[in-house]
């Protein structure tokens, strides 16, 4: 029984989600002689769905777009109105009965609502209808162009003597849009079957062809990432450069936007209503633009729209985007094509070069709810690709791709080689490259890195150093590094050598193989600089007095698992010898103190990492994450193994982590996360917990910026945080501080731990740790980011575990590229 009442459940959710038609059917009559009644007009009320009744006076209504109740009329008789079920089949009989006709006084009133509200009340009243969202299922044919230009290039770019002896460049450069010149430098295209399935859901997109020219190693994969992101105009907000921006569709629009009703015609044989809409104030994040709305449907047939000239948003000086909508099939309105243009610099009258980003989709051969069989959703891979789809001949893509190329997009790969004789050009493109990577292209090697050239600490005093590593000329599956750096203070040289193998290209596995020896601290955030960086030494708050000589070779293997799994493996030998206050004593079993001069670890490390529909741009050794709205989750565990090349200690480290960044609409954009660990058997100090600290000026945003280094251990603990990007929506009000374009963003960390004495039997517990006792470690923080579109300044605020003599109070900056 138990079976069968589930087999019930699921049967009536299937009916729910799906018996989204309204059928109607019955016969209308003649009440009088009981004939049946032809030429009735019958229509869902204030709706202009309906149909006549044939010769016998039978009809049949079958649509999305049902309201609560039917008319039926017909000259001389008396209009009959029925209550209907919606989403239900039904019949309804009705009889007419003839009507006698008295003269009425008619008052006639203005309207209560302007024309532009009523018809935008009535697109957000069908907007569920119309978003294909409600479909059982869907597939389409998807053709997807990506050019990115360099514009803002001047008089000064094609006066130079190189660019003129190209004639192919000069004919790019021939290329007008709004007056300004531009170059196109890189073109991608793809053309894709996609299919989609609703509950649950499921997507599937295989690309059939796909093909990219043009300049190598821009590094503009953050602004590729948003290009290939979809926007649906039916989403209450449309995520675009992590900004929750407001929908002109979306239920509250009327909130932020005016709305004119302004022209009406046919448009693909369509009679539409041109609903024009405009900020209502400055300071949110919305567009100015059009759209056209279908009369009988409401749905959107064109869409139009531009950012408002006052958003919030960093280089991103114009952005367009244009959407059309077709009914594939009676009552189903879907995307059939979408352009989208952006214009991308540091600032609107910058005389630096910028870029365009300009997209163009197009979607064909439509297929409405006809599912597949589930195995066919069923893939490793969140984008399949045919295994000829990178070698399609030129044949190929004229045949298939949905418009021609123009002449410029055609020849954009001879126009690059031309291009590439300039020393200039060559210089603009290398330089973009080392500011994003901190490498410098020579040839097959790369030099660097500009971020660590320089540093200091109390050991080395003042160090520098010089890494190379090979480029993708050299090899596109295999990459070897190295460094090498020198301490004046200790008079040593510190190095390290790293090889990444790309073992398989098509489905992510990373091998690494390394081996370094230099300085480290202990108890930093992974994420945070390292020692021997430029920012991390000179802008420190207290001395770096209890540094690490880390020796360590070790292997490990990540690998992407299907569509949501990314696994890590890892094996890891090192050695840590104490310098500065660190020391590393023990009491040996006749109860004296013994110092030791070193103790060594093996590790095997293993870790899981799930986040649903998380899409990366990869590159042949990095790649870049298009940001998913689910959560990371990630379980790690890392085993020492007493004996193993020298292992003085066995134990397992348990970690779990959650961290989730999502857009929150107007209130901005929210980062928060938990973790919490236990650490088994008995093992010396260093490789216990050390919570993150930071004796730096630098904000980091992964460690507490007020806690000083080692100054808690723990063997199991739990923690959280939690950091608000308030975006513009209370600075954008204020008058002075909105021309600054800053914004405020505030965060609170929390910690908490404990230690087992067992452990000093491994190693003494250094006197400069504390214990948390009853009370977690807590900070907090206000700030100001956006200041010059680079920096952010913070007051920090160290709740608890005071020090007397020690502000609660310090002041945090840092600098960083955000939209």
């Amino acid at each position: 029984m138990l079976k069968l009442r589930i087999l019930f459940l699921l049967c009536l959710t299937q009916l729910f989600v799906y018996s989204q038609q309204t059928k109607v059917s019955g016969r209308v009559v003649d009440a009088a002689t009981g004939e049946g009644m032809p030429g009735v007009r019958v229509q869902f009320q204030f709706s202009k769905i309906g149909t006549l009744t044939d010769s016998l006076g039978f009809y049949n209504l079958q649509t999305y777009y049902a309201t609560d109740s039917i008319t039926y009329l017909i000259p001389e008789f008396t209009m009959v109105t029925k209550a209907v079920k919606k989403d239900t089949e039904q019949t309804i009989d009705v009889a007419l009965k003839e009507s006698v006709t008295d003269l009425v006084e008619i008052t006639v009133k203005p309207p209560d609502e302007f024309p532009s509200t009523t018809l935008h009340k009535k697109v957000i009243a069908h907007k569920d209808i119309n978003n294909k969202e409600k479909l059982q299922s869907y597939d389409y044919e998807l053709y997807n162009k990506i050019q990115i230009d360099l514009n803002n290039i001047g008089d000064k770019f094609k006066d130079r003597d190189i660019v003129k002896r190209l004639d192919v460049v000069m004919n790019y450069l021939d290329s007008i849009d709004g007056g300004k010149t531009y170059l196109p430098v890189i073109l991608s295209e793809n053309i894709s079957e996609f299919s989609f399935k609703n509950n649950p859901k499921k997507k599937r997109e295989f690309v059939t062809a796909t093909r990219i020219s043009g300049v190598e190693n821009l590094q503009l994969n953050q602004f590729l990432g948003e290009m290939y992101l979809d926007f649906n105009i039916y989403d209450n907000y449309l995520n675009i450069f992590q900004k929750a921006f407001i929908s002109p569709v979306a239920d509250f629009a009327r909130s932020y936007y005016k709305f004119y009703l302004e022209d009406s015609m046919f448009i693909d044989n369509n009679w539409c209503y041109k609903l024009r809409f405009v900020p209502k104030r400055t300071g949110d994040m919305t567009f100015e633009g059009e759209m056209w709305i279908n009369d009988t449907t409401y749905a959107v047939k064109t869409f139009k729209a531009k950012l408002s000239p006052w958003a919030n948003i960093n280089y991103v000086q114009d952005l367009y985007i244009e959407h059309h909508f077709d009914q594939v099939i009676p009552e189903v309105w879907m995307l059939t094509e979408e352009k989208m243009i952006l214009d991308l610099k540091i600032t609107k009258g910058t005389k630096l070069y910028g870029f365009y980003g300009r997209k163009y989709s197009s979607r064909r051969n439509f297929v409405i709810n006809k599912e597949h069989p589930d195995n066919y959703y069923k893939s490793d891979f969140t984008v399949e690709f045919a295994d000829s789809a990178k070698i399609r001949d030129k044949n190929y893509w004229v045949a298939h791709r949905h418009i021609p190329l123009n002449d410029q997009e055609n020849g954009i790969d001879q126009m690059v080689d031309s291009l590439n004789q300039d020393p200039f050009f060559k210089f603009l493109k290398n330089s973009t490259y080392m500011l994003a990577s901190g490498y410098y292209p020579v040839g097959k090697i790369e030099i660097g890195s500009i971020y660590s050239l320089i540093s200091v600490n109390p050991v080395e005093k003042f160090r520098t150093g010089l890494a190379i590593r090979t480029s993708n000329a050299f090899s596109k599956r295999v990459e070897f590094g190295g460094r090498l750096y020198y301490g004046f203070g200790d008079k040593r040289f510190k190095y390290g050598l790293t090889t990444r193998i790309n073992i398989t290209p098509k489905k992510r596995g990373m091998l690494i193989l390394y081996g370094n020896r230099d300085i480290e601290q202990i108890g930093i955030s992974p994420t945070a600089a390292a020692v021997g960086s430029t920012f991390s030494t000179l802008f420190r708050t207290g001395p770096l007095d209890k540094l690490t000589f880390v020796d360590k070779t070790g292997i490990n293997f990540e690998k992407d698992i299907g569509k949501d799994f990314i696994i890590f493996g890892g094996l890891e030998w090192k050695k840590y010898t104490p310098l500065g206050l660190a020391t590393y004593e023990r009491i040996n079993e006749s109860g004296s103190m013994d110092t030791l001069r070193h103790i060594q670890s093996s590790e095997i490390t293993l870790r899981f990492r799930w986040c649903k529909d998380e899409e990366f741009i990869s590159g042949n050794f990095d790649r870049t994450t298009i940001p998913s709205k689910y959560p990371i989750l990630s379980i790690q565990g890392i085993f020492g193994i007493k004996g193993v090349f020298g292992s003085d200690y066995s134990y397992q480290k348990i970690e779990f982590a959650m961290e989730h960044n999502r857009n929150v609409g107007v209130l901005g954009r929210i980062r928060y996360g938990i973790n919490a660990g236990v650490v088994f058997g008995t093992v010396a100090y260093p490789f216990l917990k050390v919570h993150e600290g930071s004796q730096s000026y630098w904000l980091y945003t992964n460690s507490f910026n007020r806690m000083s280094y080692f100054e808690f251990i723990s063997d199991r603990y739990v923690g959280g945080f939690v950091e608000h990007h308030w975006q513009g929506l209370l600075f954008d009000r204020i008058p002075l501080i909105k021309k600054l374009k800053w914004r405020l963003v505030t965060s609170g960390r929390i910690t908490y731990g404990a230690i087992s004495p067992k452990h000093t039997a491994a190693m003494i517990i250094p006197s400069f740790t504390k214990q948390f006792g009853h009370i977690p470690y807590a900070e907090a923080s206000v700030g100001i980011e956006n200041i010059f579109k680079l920096g952010r300044v913070d007051l920090v605020w160290r709740i608890t575990h005071l020090e007397q003599g020690i502000l609660p109070l310090g002041i945090r900056a840092r600098w960083s590229f955000i939209f």
